[in-house]
C-alpha cells in the first residue's frame, strides 16, 4: 500500500460578534474544544461582548455527529490520522481568517488569540507557526504541545504576556495534573500569569470578564508606548 496525500480547495466557516468596523479596539480569535461547533462556542463570549470587542470563532474542518449516525454535529481540529498536514492545513486557514479580518478593523487593534481545551493547542501551534503576530495568547483548560517547547517558539511565548485558565472542577483536567504541567512550564522558562477559578470545563463568566479586563490594561499599555 502506498499512501499519498494532495493539496485540494476547502472552504472553511467561521463566526463573528458583530461585524467588523474600525470601530474595533479588541480583535480576538478563539478556537473551540473538541466537539464544539463554533456558533455554540461563540456564545460563551456574549457576557463580553460590546461595540468595541470583535471575536471571532474559526471552525475545525472535521465535523462528525456526536451520537452515532445522526443528531447533535462536534468537530474537531484534528486527530492522530495525518496529523502533519491536518495541522498546515488549520494554520493556514487561521492565517486566512485573520488576514479577511484586520483590514476591516482599527490599525491599532489589539490583536488576543484564546484556544479552549483540543483549540490550546490549536491556537498555540499557529502562533508560533505562522508569520502573523498577535499581542497576547490565552490558554484555557488544556496543554502545551510538547513540539511547541523549543527555545524559539519559547521566546514567542514569552513575547504574548500568556495567561493560562483551569477551573478546580474540571473532570479532564485535575488540579493534580494542572500542577504538573505547570513546573514542566516554569523549568522550561515559559513565563505565564496562572488564572485559577471554580468551575469546570469550560470558560466560565467571571474568569472571562476578568480576562476581558486584563486585555484591555494591556491594551492601553500597549497604546501608550
Amino acid at each position: 500500500m502506498i499512501e499519498n496525500s494532495l493539496v485540494s480547495q476547502k472552504s472553511g466557516r467561521y463566526f463573528l460578534s458583530q461585524e467588523p468596523s474600525k470601530e474595533i479596539e479588541q480583535l480576538w480569535i478563539v478556537c473551540h474544544g473538541y466537539g464544539q461547533l463554533a456558533n455554540y462556542f461563540l456564545k460563551w463570549f456574549e457576557p463580553i461582548s460590546n461595540e468595541k470587542i470583535l471575536i471571532v470563532a474559526p471552525e475545525g474542518f472535521h465535523r462528525f455527529y456526536i451520537n452515532g449516525f445522526s443528531g447533535r454535529v462536534g468537530a474537531s481540529w484534528m486527530t492522530k490520522e495525518d496529523r502533519l498536514n491536518d495541522i498546515s492545513d488549520y494554520i493556514n486557514f487561521l492565517d486566512d481568517v485573520f488576514l479577511t479580518i484586520v483590514p476591516k478593523v482599527n490599525s491599532n487593534c489589539f490583536i488576543h488569540a484564546l484556544g479552549f481545551s483540543q483549540g490550546v493547542a490549536t491556537i498555540t501551534r499557529w502562533v508560533c507557526n505562522s508569520k502573523i503576530k498577535v499581542d497576547s495568547l490565552t490558554l484555557w483548560a488544556g496543554r502545551i504541545p510538547e513540539e511547541i517547547k523549543i527555545d524559539c517558539n519559547i521566546e514567542k511565548l514569552n513575547a504574548l504576556n500568556l495567561k493560562l485558565f483551569y477551573g478546580t472542577d474540571d473532570p479532564f483536567y485535575s488540579e493534580v495534573s494542572v500542577e504538573k504541567e505547570l513546573d514542566i512550564i516554569k523549568n522550561q522558562k515559559i513565563n505565564f500569569l496562572p488564572n485559577k477559578y471554580e468551575g469546570k470545563h469550560k470558560i466560565e463568566i467571571d474568569p472571562l470578564k476578568k480576562l476581558y479586563s486584563q486585555i484591555e490594561f494591556e491594551r492601553i499599555k500597549l497604546l501608550n508606548k
